[in-house]
């Protein structure tokens, strides 16, 4: 639950203020400031249980049940005012009220036991005092225990049982007309691995401002597109949906144009890989729209053919891990544990698999190797050494969820990202090398995009060929002490440089610079389509002569 009121922070805020009881320990009740941090490790989070506190222009201020829950309706209104004096002119106060109503705090009272919460305050009654306030509300939710309860009893008490609590989220009065009802409409065609760091994570942060809403399907499920009149300004976000035809595209814009959307197209590897539906579509994804949105600087240069609104947004992490503990982790004496996982990369790691084996071969209980591949690479692994983590039902052992992936990790020493060097792959995002930084696993990766990132011998490693390879990996074997100062290099450039707290607000700002210019937008997107109608394809450009053989899916 505490990671779910963390959520509601805005992730890049600098100074939060959370007020909790006047007989309460601080350092005890610190449980979402933990989450936060987690989110953004910069941010000056302060807890207080003391009204008066010094702090003035906080972005945020939040007020836990237990700070105002037995107050009084007038002492309640004076305080909440008196909290809000904190806040910045368009900071956001959020409340955390406890259900007196949970079923477990009613099993309790009628048990005689002391209840979980104490609070004797209704949601009803603390939206009417958040009401007469100088706040208004933009936002309630709540958060839900699964907890099996009785339809008769919940319909005879008339209130949620299984809610633990309420959340409001409000704003000054003063500035609440800044706060535009905007709706952001996702349409996700690749749900398993890219859309949550592409546009579920984003767009989960942008929602911290309480006036946005975020509703999100997956492509074969039906598609709605909204008319309500409160949404002043409407966002549609098309993640790797390709459509079958140029007039099925032209439709589509249309559509969803006429409904006065923004309409943005997502797309984070090289569509050459598809090459054959992308021509014959005549690239309409990216030419019917109002801009698209992309992961690095090659792809965004190709897009630009196509549509003049071309933005890189590179990929981050929404959290960074706890540090680790490598003094801990000597102590024990383990064997290196050396890590490989990634979808579809196997071809990539043929080419130093005869090092990988010689290492194996010399170094024997010493290391240990977790693999997350197709069971045909791991098996050519030579040792008995070596964990598959993956399911054989699931892409073929390629893939495990993702907190399993981060677990794995945050445990290993070294961790070997190949690339190839061919057009698809030089399109690829540096985030592997971010995971596994956060992670304190040192990389040994290829140049091909990791040398844009990684500083050799700082950050992480760089190999050129199979025995440079070869020799760094023995290296990072034998010489802890170098490991552990690339690693804490490699976790401070992630810290400071490569969290989407730091980032996710270019995005939204630039949402909302293409939304000013909708109009304009539109008689653009119309006009291009028209040109591609009148010349075709070729006035706008392709994939060019490129002849090499593209194998990211192959057996």
């Amino acid at each position: 639950m505490e990671k779910q009121f963390a959520g509601l922070i805005p992730p890049n805020s600098k100074n939060v203020l959370e007020f909790i009881g006047e007989d309460l320990n601080v350092d005890e009740h610190s449980k979402i400031k933990e989450k936060f941090l987690l989110i953004n490790p910069n941010c000056n989070y302060t807890i207080s249980n003391k009204s008066d506190v010094k702090i003035k222009n906080a972005d945020v201020v939040i007020l836990s049940s237990s700070s105002f829950a037995t107050l009084s309706k007038k002492n309640l209104i004076s305080f909440i005012n008196k909290s809000a004096k904190h806040l910045k002119d368009d900071g956001l106060m959020i409340f955390l009220l406890e259900n007196m109503s949970y079923a477990e705090n009613i099993a309790a009272l009628l048990a005689g036991r002391k209840p979980p919460f104490n609070s004797n305050l209704t949601l009803e009654e603390l939206q009417d005092a958040v009401n007469n306030s100088d706040l208004q509300i933009k936002k309630s939710v709540h958060t839900v225990r699964d907890i099996k309860v009785n339809p008769a009893l919940e319909e005879f008490a008339k209130v949620p049982l299984n809610v633990t609590h309420f959340i409001i989220c409000a704003v000054k009065k003063s500035a609440a007309s800044k706060f535009e009802n905007t709706l952001i409409q996702s349409y996700l065609g690749e749900v398993l691995v890219c859309a949550a760091v592409r546009v579920n994570d984003p767009n989960r942060f942008i929602a911290t401002n309480p006036s946005v809403v975020l509703s999100s399907k997956k492509s074969g499920t039906g598609l709605s597109l909204s008319d309500d009149p409160q949404y002043s300004k409407k966002i549609f976000i098309n993640q790797r949906v390709s459509v079958d035809s140029v007039e099925q595209g032209i439709n589509f814009f249309n559509s969803i144009a006429g409904k006065n959307y923004l309409f943005i197209e997502e797309i984070d590897d090289n569509p050459i890989v598809w090459r054959e539906k992308y021509e014959e579509t005549q690239f309409i994804n990216f030419i019917a729209v109002h801009g698209v949105q992309t992961s690095t600087k090659s792809l965004g240069e190709f897009f630009k053919q196509f549509n003049p609104n071309v933005r890189v947004f590179e990929n981050q992490l929404t959290e960074l891990p706890p540090q680790r503990k490598f003094k801990d982790e000597i102590a024990r004496n383990e064997p290196t544990i050396i890590f490989f996982g990634a979808l579809n990369r196997d071809h990539d790691f043929y080419e130093i698999l005869p090092a990988i084996n010689k290492i194996a071969a010399e170094y024997g209980n010493n290391i240990l190797f977790k693999v997350i591949a197709k069971t045909e690479l791991f098996n050519t692994i030579e040792t008995q050494n070596k964990i598959a983590l993956g399911r054989r039902e699931v892409y073929n052992s390629q893939y495990v969820p993702f907190n399993v992936y981060m677990k794995e990790l945050h445990t290993s020493h070294i961790s070997l990202l190949p690339l190839r060097n061919n057009i698809f792959n030089r399109s690829k995002s540096d985030l592997k090398f971010i995971e596994c930084a956060g992670n304190g696993s040192v990389v040994l990766a290829s140049p091909t995009v990791y040398e844009n990132t990684i500083k050799d011998g700082e950050t992480g490693f760089i190999y050129r060929d199979v025995s440079d390879f070869y020799q760094k990996l023995k290296m990072l074997i034998d010489n802890q002490t170098k490991r552990i100062e690339v690693a804490q290099k490699a976790y401070d450039y992630v810290k400071h440089n490569r969290l989407l707290s730091q980032h996710y607000q270019e995005r939204w700002d630039w949402y909302n610079e293409l939304l000013k210019k909708l109009p304009e937008l539109n008689s653009q997107t119309q006009k291009r389509i028209e040109i591609l109608k009148e010349k075709g394809i070729s006035y706008f450009g392709g994939f060019g002569e490129v002849n090499e053989k593209i194998d990211v899916f192959d057996n």
